[in-house]
């Protein structure tokens, strides 16, 4: 794959933009949370019903005993999550992916839509060797499981992944079909797009691994998770061979696209699993 056409100064002024864009994104959800009065409660609370029901016993008791003094009555716990919340959350990450799209497209812009995907390298789509792509999301998947294990087996929370897509979105039909877009459609085209499209390809000039290792790590920050951090960051050193290997993106998408469907069946079927 060819490195960017830009400068040094623009690969830094995009991922500035980038960062921008996840911060302010994220400083609207908080927002729109605090105008609507919605709590910032995106996990149900407890390991398990168990853990719920003594929440709730807990309160029970406090409840009788202020009774009892003629103090105010404790406010109800919060057992599970606010979905309408979750669905804020998607929203607004939806917007961040898309501006993601848009800063990709204004640095590779270019007189006609057809010149502008060739400078994205979009339109030599084939399905010539798509099965490495589709060998290196069975060995990568194995791979963060495994690493999964290995983190729950030291009980090193640190080490521990997190699904960036929680749960209880499967009790919400809505919640659970924006949650596919995002992260079945959207994540795969936009960052893919981003990290190795347009950082990794602007880093190039260094060489391949340091622009793959570079370019993976801001990747894996992205996902703004401890536990995720050296998993993910192979997984992007990874994806940015999958783009170079023959200076196509398709490649990476696929890998995306099947990681994130394999994580979103799971979780829809209650089986878990992780997101990229």
């Amino acid at each position: 794959m060819p490195r960017g056409p830009w400068s040094g100064k623009q690969l830094l002024l995009g991922l500035s933009w980038a960062v921008f864009l996840q911060v302010t994104t994220t400083a609207l959800f908080i927002a729109i949370l605090a105008a609507t009065s919605h709590a910032f409660h995106l996990e149900d609370s407890g390991d398990d019903v168990f853990d719920r029901a003594g929440t709730i016993w807990r309160w029970g008791d406090e409840r009788l005993k202020a009774a009892s003094d003629g103090v105010a009555l404790p406010d109800p716990p919060r057992i599970f999550a606010d979905v309408t919340s979750l669905k804020i959350g998607f929203a607004t990450t939806m917007v961040y992916e898309l501006g993601l799209v848009g800063l990709c497209y204004l640095f590779a812009r270019k007189k006609s839509v057809g010149e502008t995907l060739r400078a994205l390298h979009l339109r030599e789509f084939s399905f010539d060797e798509l099965w490495v792509p589709i060998g290196m999301v069975i060995v990568m998947y194995a791979f963060v499981v495994g690493w999964g294990l290995f983190a729950e087996y030291t009980d090193i929370d640190l080490l521990k992944p997190r699904s960036n897509v929680p749960e209880p979105i499967v009790r919400d039909g809505v919640a659970l079909a924006m949650a596919g877009v995002l992260a079945c459609i959207l994540a795969p085209f936009s960052e893919e797009l981003f990290f190795r499209g347009f950082l990794f390809r602007g880093l190039l000039r260094w060489g391949f691994w340091p622009a793959a290792a570079l370019s993976g790590f801001v990747f894996s920050l992205a996902h703004l998770s401890t536990g995720a951090l050296i998993p993910f960051w192979i997984v992007g050193i990874t994806l940015a061979w999958l783009a170079w290997r023959r200076g196509r993106m398709w490649d990476a998408i696929v890998f995306h696209f099947l990681f994130n469907t394999t994580s979103y069946v799971l979780l829809a079927t209650g089986a878990g699993g992780r997101n990229v």
